[in-house]
């Protein structure tokens, strides 16, 4: 079997780039399926994380990086001119590598990928929730023409570009049900563990961490606000933030506003996350929208109760609420704060909670999650 995936990048740190090296590796080197990673702007640098041997990765060296700069109307048309030439040379090489499967993670290449005839069939993998364009123009209070053109792109993903897949897979069992009506191929299959959870958090270490970039859709000025409250009741707590992005600054200033700045630690990502979960006790999150975030999963495997707003989709699917952990209804600081300084209180009731989150997460299992991709790739192949 050969696999092909399509991604805008390699070289920076992600949810969509780690779960596809995850499963392109577990192809080649368990199964010894050929997969080829094709990423649209790799800019010659090697991947973030690290590619088994056998995986191919071409970068087509299309620089959509270069549309970040200029205005609504000078990006429509770079775009456009880009575009067309990265049909072109995809064109190129999925006709020249005759693949049985191509998947598009709904990015650069899903506007003319089913189009494109390479004899493949074509899976859309969708790591978002319904609607996230229009999450994201609200989250990041754009323009009214950015956010005009959000919604009608959103629009046309859901309308026309997505039923053109022979494919469609979401993460979670709750975007499911908001497909099912409309899009018939759709199916769910979660993200995987990254790493195996043979280890376990002691949860003695009066630290809660947070993981995720600097921006809007992460709402960490909601978790800095929170933090405010709990930590007068526990000054001897620290919260750790691992990310990067363009509001550190912006949070950074309310850190020292709210006078936090000697509790909350911002840290660069780190590529050792695993022992910086192990040296927490707490994982919390205040997204506005996700698909399913690997760092809830992440932190479940490793033993930690999570304290996460009820936001589109993710936390449903992970958190059994009072089990492994609370799911808040969003925008409610002092609900959050409660929950998280019950926590930090109760030494027992944060192990019992760590315990099932790590008993829990084996259902997202590499093992069992492969298995469900290695099922439907052998069954679209055969028809």
């Amino acid at each position: 079997m050969k696999v092909i995936y399509c991604l805008p990048q390699l070289y920076m740190p992600g949810g969509i780039e780690r779960i596809c090296v995850i499963k392109s590796n577990y192809f080649a080197d368990v199964l010894n399926w050929d997969v080829v990673i094709i990423a649209a702007e790799q800019k010659c640098q090697p991947s973030y994380y690290k590619l088994s041997e056998k995986v191919r990765l071409i970068d087509l060296g299309i620089p959509y990086s270069s549309m970040q700069s200029q205005g609504l109307l000078s990006r429509i048309i770079t775009k456009k001119r880009l575009q067309k030439l990265h049909r072109t040379k995809l064109d190129e090489i999925l006709c020249f590598e005759q693949a049985d499967i191509v998947v598009s993670t709904l990015t650069h290449e899903v506007n003319f990928i089913t189009e494109i005839r390479d004899g493949s069939k074509k899976v859309l993998e969708f790591h978002f929730c319904k609607g996230h364009k229009r999450k994201m123009a609200d989250a990041f209070n754009y323009g009214l023409l950015t956010k005009i053109a959000y919604y009608a792109q959103c629009w046309r993903e859901e309308n026309i570009l997505i039923p053109r897949f022979d494919q469609f897979v979401v993460l979670t069992n709750e975007d499911l049900e908001s497909w099912q009506s409309t899009i018939k191929t759709v199916k769910c299959i979660p993200n995987i563990l990254p790493f195996e959870n043979t280890e376990i958090a002691k949860l003695t270490k009066k630290h809660v961490i947070a993981v995720g970039r600097y921006d809007a859709q992460k709402r960490f000025d909601h978790l800095i606000r929170i933090w405010a409250q709990v930590s007068k009741k526990h000054p001897d707590w620290v919260l750790d933030i691992y990310g990067q992005g363009k509001d550190k600054k912006k949070i950074r200033n309310l850190l020292f506003e709210l006078g936090c700045s000697s509790s909350i630690i911002l840290h660069s990502p780190s590529k050792n996350i695993k022992q910086c979960y192990l040296d927490s006790s707490i994982f919390v999150m205040t997204s506005t929208y996700e698909g399913l975030p690997m760092t809830l999963l992440e932190a479940n495997a490793l033993g930690l109760p999570s304290v996460c707003y009820d936001f589109k989709c993710g936390p449903k699917d992970v958190i059994e609420n009072g089990v492994n952990g609370y799911i808040i209804r969003e925008g409610d600081l002092d609900a959050f704060a409660e929950k998280l300084d019950l926590l930090m209180c109760n030494d027992s009731l944060r192990a019992n909670m760590g315990y099932n989150a790590f008993v829990m997460s084996k259902r997202f299992s590499i093992e069992i999650v492969m298995q469900r991709w290695i099922d439907l790739f052998e069954n679209l192949n055969k028809n």
